[in-house]
């Protein structure tokens, strides 16, 4: 069984320092293979597609660069640990093939000193298939997993939020000249009934889609669901379609990718987003344990723990595994303050972390079984 504690990637390399300005990142691609007990069924069976899932690992001269990042990338893409070293494929556990992916590939953004972006292009299928891009940013000299308030104070974030809505209200809205002025068209030359109300569907789409953007103004908080990937100089901002599953062929819009330029960045950027978005001075990222891949112990065991970003409303989901197996255990909770509750049920046994939030560690106890251990972790 591959998981994160075997091989070359020792427990002790999470104590030591970032490596900093470092060489570019090296990003190879492994090709999922199914476990012995699933081999035998065709593709698409159990919601995996043989030798079309491909999967970027990162191979560093830091070890713990390489291990944050793959960390993140194979948590979030397939649900389990990284192997431990880079071959030419990768096997989950049965129970850990990624449910409904037809096919996966992978695209290198940006890989420099200071930044890797990878975008992530999969085929997933339920009812019907339908392709979707996922953006991943790094800071390469430390590994942290970037997210946009890293990179923009509070005021900035709400000033990009509008920007972005109001570049949606324009692409709509420029969307409706085109299709009146194609249906005036239609209606000239007689063309086919079904021509003409194909088109007056899609003027009808962007028309509700066009006043929701107006009467809707965009805030921070809705950047959640925006992926950017940093580019060059510049980033691009990927917001999702406004049509639902059932009108999507009526969508001649989709999924609406905004960027910007460096002179439109730099105002609004905090001097550790100048560093890593601009390429411009430096400055030490924020103290925080949100949204990266912890590592420590409960009791004597060691584990790694993956926190996600704070909700809105305070809450928050986690998953960690001990070191040993690599099976990922689902975390929900809540966080108040400084404080973090998190509650785990696996396999029936339900347990509570009680922990305190301190720069990038997370401290406490993790109760349950009868039993009640230290838990101590860090970034």
């Amino acid at each position: 069984m591959n998981t994160f504690a075997r091989g070359a990637l020792a427990a002790s390399l999470w104590c030591i320092a970032a490596a900093v300005a470092a060489a570019p990142l090296q990003i190879r691609s492994l090709t999922m293979k199914p476990p012995a007990s699933t081999k035998d069924l065709p593709a698409m069976a159990g919601g995996w597609a043989e030798d079309s899932i491909k999967m970027p690992f990162v191979v560093s001269e830091s070890p713990v660069v390489a291990a944050r990042i793959n960390l993140w990338l194979f948590h979030g893409l397939m649900g389990m640990a990284p192997p431990a070293k880079p071959g030419e494929s990768f096997t989950p556990l049965a129970e850990q093939l990624p449910d409904g992916t037809a096919s996966q590939e992978f695209e290198l953004m940006r890989n420099d000193d200071r930044v890797l972006t990878i975008t992530v292009n999969a085929e997933g299928c339920g009812a019907y298939c339908e392709d979707h891009d996922t953006d991943y940013n790094f800071d390469a000299r430390n590994g942290r997993a970037l997210a946009l308030e890293d990179l923009f104070d509070p005021p900035a974030l709400s000033t990009l939020a509008q920007r972005i809505g109001k570049a949606r209200e324009r692409r709509y809205d420029d969307q409706l000249k085109a299709l009146k002025k194609e249906l005036a068209a239609q209606q000239k030359a007689h063309a086919k009934a079904d021509e003409i109300e194909d088109t007056q569907q899609r003027i009808e789409l962007n028309q509700e889609c066009f006043e929701r953007e107006r009467s809707s103004p965009s805030k921070a908080e809705d950047l959640r669901y925006v992926g950017f990937s940093l580019e060059g100089d510049g980033m691009a901002f990927r917001t999702g379609r406004c049509s639902n599953h059932a009108s999507r062929a009526l969508d001649d819009v989709a999924e609406i990718i905004v960027t910007l330029t460096p002179a439109e960045l730099r105002p609004l950027l905090t001097p550790y987003g100048r560093a890593l978005v601009l390429n411009q001075g430096d400055a030490p990222p924020p103290a925080s344990p949100f949204g990266q891949a912890l590592h420590g112990k409960i009791g004597g065991a060691g584990v790694t723990l993956l926190l996600d970003r704070v909700n809105t409303d305070g809450s928050v989901t986690a998953h960690y595994f001990y070191d040993r197996y690599g099976r990922m255990i689902p975390l929900i909770g809540k966080r108040s303050g400084n404080t973090l509750a998190l509650t785990e049920d696996a396999d029936g046994n339900k347990a509570e972390l009680s922990l305190t939030v301190r720069g990038n560690a997370v401290t406490g106890q993790w109760q349950g079984n009868g039993k009640s251990l230290p838990v101590a972790l860090d970034w």
